[in-house]
């Protein structure tokens, strides 16, 4: 995901090159940007409650 694409409210999965394998494939919701425009890093709540930190690059965008 590029970071212009990451917007409060986006549904996203995380990208299987992620850093956690834990977290690999799981999907939530953009809930805050942080950072500079042209690298952010982004709060998700994840579907099963839990929130976490990610850089864009680590998000893929997946549909409704």
């Amino acid at each position: 995901m590029l970071s212009e694409e990451a917007q409060v409210g986006k549904r996203v999965r995380i990208r299987q090159e992620s850093r956690s394998t834990a977290l690999r494939g799981v999907v939530g919701t953009i809930e805050k940007r942080w950072g500079d425009p042209k690298y952010v890093a982004l709060d998700v709540l994840l579907d099963d409650g839990r929130s976490e930190l990610f850089w864009h690059h680590e998000l893929e965008e997946i549909g409704e």
